[in-house]
């Protein structure tokens, strides 16, 4: 439940809502009264039924069945993890780039049912954000759910993506490293440095060798992962999933910052991050080099 003085602020905005505003003009009052925090309780707490104009300008939160099986979490739980990930986002593009979020035009590369895209609402207006999932499946979720911006499918071994070339301020990719094949992989940060201003930043998730311990699928071959992790830099198991161009493109992955560094001379990593919420997801920031 949201403290009194935060339930107030969403309170004003409904009447705001209700009296005609555009969705741009409603999220600019709620950026301007709620804590990061507080926007995030209510977005995946919509729809609601004392909250009928704001439930029918922004999108329908996804069952909790829905967030489990996309990411392990759900609700509040989720929610915590959700947020580490953005504040690190605006502090790192802080840092980096000596600028805010507001306004920026963000893309979302793998964005399933749209989690952190929602989120990105606190920052900048839908206009100025590009959504984009290869699986045709989650993007369905996404339109059924009435998630606004720019949203589109991607290709699973994208050349370019359904984005303006070299305008994008900020890009983050959060689980999609985590799970690519090389190729796929390759593909993935080709085609976003084409998309990525120059002074822009790309934000990407990848895991620490520790993974192959953690998860108990690879419980019996955790030790020979760990070694072609540390012998390549990238280990990769597919999952039994369709292929593309007859490769399986999905799976398990972990990779090193030196593997980045020698295999993307197109991105420079500008710093690294992460969080007690979700440990075993490293976040790196890269700038066109």
């Amino acid at each position: 439940m949201l403290p009194p003085d935060d339930a107030k602020a969403v309170a004003a905005a409904e009447t705001l809502a209700a009296s005609g505003a555009g969705v741009d003009q409603v999220l600019a009052q709620l950026r301007a009264t709620l804590s990061l925090d507080a926007f995030g309780m209510l977005i995946i707490d919509l729809p609601r039924e004392d909250l009928p104009h704001l439930s029918r300008l922004l999108p329908r939160m996804a069952s909790d069945e829905t967030q489990r099986n996309f990411t392990g979490n759900a609700g509040l739980t989720l929610l915590r993890e959700t947020v580490s990930f953005v504040r690190a986002l605006a502090y790192n593009y802080a840092a980096v780039r000596n600028r805010s979020l507001s306004q920026a035009r963000v893309l979302d590369y793998g964005c399933g049912y749209g989690r952190i895209t929602r989120m990105m609402y606190y920052y900048t207006d839908p206009a100025s954000i590009w959504a984009m999932d290869p699986w045709d499946f989650a993007v369905g979720l996404c339109r059924e759910a009435g998630l606004i911006g720019n949203l589109a499918q991607s290709d699973y071994l994208p050349k370019s993506l359904p984005a303006p070339e070299r305008a994008i301020d900020v890009a983050f990719a959060f689980s999609v490293f985590t799970h690519t094949s090389r190729s796929a992989t390759d593909a993935a940060l080709g085609a976003l440095r084409r998309h990525i201003a120059d002074d822009g930043l790309l934000a990407i998730t990848i895991r620490a060798p520790e993974y192959w311990d953690v998860n108990p699928d690879y419980a019996d071959k955790a030790e020979a992962y760990k070694a072609l992790h540390a012998r390549d830099g990238f280990a990769f198991v597919p999952h039994q999933r369709d292929t593309v161009e007859g490769e399986a493109t999905y799976g398990d992955t972990s990779l090193t910052l030196d593997f980045i560094t020698a295999n993307y001379p197109d991105w420079k990593i500008a710093g690294s991050d992460w969080a007690l919420a979700d440990p075993y997801q490293r976040y790196v920031f890269l700038q066109p080099a």
